[in-house]
């Protein structure tokens, strides 16, 4: 007979064996996840993207990514469409130095601020000059500070107005030239086909300021002069947020309901509904217009916003480019997942599917993508009459205020001239 003491001895020594084989393992693959790997050995790389996504395009290419690549899992941080609440989102995961946020979708205003903070890699050795001359300066320029490049535009956009070509034509009118002949049109077509006049996104959001900028530079007026002085409170301003008021008040041509529509989805979807003669909005409107199941598929179409009798017409510049956040532990991985989606080979596959519009110049003389988008030709004129929005290294906070003012006046719970007065003391102190 065996002896028992010697059998137990074994099987206690098997035992452990397993066990730290199976401790060490899973102290690997934990390690792994947290360095941002999957089971597989790839690099995990966190993308963040918006919630909204016509045509599922931003998902087809991160399908196609993952595909092409054995070494990178490709994965996306949805974030708010309202650009408010995703600028506080990204500003909570970086300034945490989060690990889940590798690339940053950052607005056009913001690169001052994410620079400033030390939340970004500098991209200096990686968008070249070379590769730089690729894309359309305008949206260039939006990703430099302090003479650093920070970012790659991959999404170039402009807030036009979309407007009802057949019920224009229907009534034998013309695109306006002024906000004061917009009014009066509105107030024709609007009364005689039972809809608005216009649909605005006029809820306390950065897409509030988008608009009032429009309305300011096509009265003349700014958020500062050319030596940084603050003239938010000159009558050309108080003009252009007076005329806002009395849209709704006076004119009845744009609804009161404007006052919560806080994202461009608020005031695209009644437009794209046909309960809308007049929706001011970005470039992806157009792609869902023409939706085959769309109540105004081909009747709709673009132009710039109006001018005020005197003044220039304004449209406001967006656009969104790509950071490498500087706690990403997988920084030339994330560089390999920006450069195939700025490519021109992806945005072409993108703006024809009838996603997000590129920002490679290629894009803008391609036969297919002038096909599959017609509006482009039209788009580029209007960008002759693009609006910029303030630049600022505080440019949240400055924007956050300026929300609070506007929107307290078309409210009507102080007076434009009261709430602009009061808004240029804080952009005073805040120097």
């Amino acid at each position: 007979m065996k002896n028992p003491l010697k059998k137990l001895l074994i099987f206690m020594f098997l035992f452990g064996l397993i066990f730290a084989m199976t401790a060490c393992s899973g102290a690997g693959e934990k390690a792994n996840s947290e360095k941002g790997g999957d089971k597989s050995g790839k690099a995990t790389i966190r993308m963040a993207v918006f919630e909204n996504d016509p045509n599922g395009m931003m998902e087809k290419a991160r399908q196609k990514f993952n595909k092409e690549h054995d070494k990178i899992n490709l994965e996306f941080t949805q974030m708010s469409n309202d650009a408010s609440q995703m600028h506080d989102q990204t500003v909570t995961q970086l300034s945490a130095k989060s690990k889940n946020l590798d690339i940053v979708n950052m607005d056009v205003v913001w690169t001052a601020e994410f620079a400033e903070s030390g939340w970004l890699a500098p991209l200096d050795d990686k968008f070249t000059e070379d590769l730089q001359s690729k894309y359309i300066s305008r949206q260039v320029d939006s990703v430099k500070y302090n003479d650093k490049t920070w970012a790659v535009p991959w999404f170039n956009d402009l807030h036009p107005l979309w407007y009802r070509k057949d019920l224009l034509e229907k009534y034998n009118q013309k695109v306006p030239e002024t906000y004061e002949e917009a009014v009066k049109v509105a107030q024709l077509i609007s009364k005689k086909e039972g809809i608005q006049g216009f649909t605005m996104h006029w809820g306390r959001s950065e897409q509030l300021i988008v608009s009032f900028t429009e309305f300011l530079h096509a009265a003349g007026g700014d958020f500062f002069d050319k030596d940084g002085k603050v003239t938010i409170n000159s009558p050309e301003a108080v003009k252009a947020l007076q005329f806002m008021v009395d849209m709704m008040n006076k004119d009845k041509v744009v609804s009161p309901s404007a006052i919560g529509y806080s994202t461009p989805e608020d005031s695209r979807i009644p437009f794209t509904q046909g309960q809308a003669l007049f929706n001011p909005n970005w470039g992806y409107v157009y792609s869902l217009n023409q939706a085959d199941d769309s109540p105004v598929k081909d009747k709709t179409w673009v132009a710039s916003n109006f001018k005020f009798e005197g003044g220039k017409k304004a449209n406001s510049v967006g656009g969104w480019n790509f950071a490498i956040s500087n706690s990403s532990e997988h920084k030339d991985e994330a560089w390999e997942v920006i450069k195939w989606f700025t490519s021109a080979e992806n945005q072409k596959e993108m703006l024809v599917g009838g996603g997000y519009a590129g920002t490679q110049l290629a894009l803008y003389d391609d036969a297919d993508v002038i096909k599959a988008n017609p509006y482009l030709e039209e788009y580029t004129k209007v960008f002759e009459e693009a609006s910029i929005r303030p630049t600022h290294p505080q440019y949240s906070k400055m924007s956050d205020k300026a929300q609070s003012y506007i929107h307290q006046a078309l409210s009507g719970d102080v007076s434009p001239k009261e709430a602009l007065d009061k808004l240029a003391k804080e952009l005073e102190n805040m120097k």
